[in-house]
């Protein structure tokens, strides 16, 4: 792979953090992370991650407003995200993927989870 891909997860639960970023990391790629969408989304523009993992529930800001301010931004606009909930219902999932987002239902499946962000990856080229 020339050069790493740049991964920013954002999620509020330090152990499934810690967990996509384990994960993520062993299978290459350089990975940054925050744990609110307010510190979060400076971050996302200022290193302009390839992709960006985003949990739906956060305290403060939800990830669908975060979504919604990388999108109005012209630098971040074009970053695919996809989100990674607990808590996704069907009518929220149809509603992300109107945003043309993935989403992947926690507890992630680790022998599928670095697999599922590669194919949004690719999909996003």
């Amino acid at each position: 792979m020339p050069g790493k891909k740049k991964m920013l997860i954002i999620d509020d639960d330090p152990g499934s953090l810690k967990l996509q970023q384990v994960l993520l990391e062993y299978a290459g790629y350089e990975v940054i992370s925050d744990r609110s969408a307010e510190s979060g989304l400076p971050l996302a523009k200022e290193s302009l991650p390839d992709l960006i993992i985003l949990d739906y529930w956060l305290p403060g800001m939800n990830g669908e407003a975060t979504l919604k301010i990388l999108m109005a931004d012209k630098n971040t606009q074009s970053i695919p995200v996809v989100f990674v909930t607990a808590s996704a219902m069907d009518e929220d999932k149809k509603r992300l993927e109107l945003y043309h987002c993935k989403v992947i239902t926690k507890p992630i499946d680790t022998r599928t989870f670095v697999q599922e962000i590669e194919e949004a990856l690719n999909a996003a080229r």
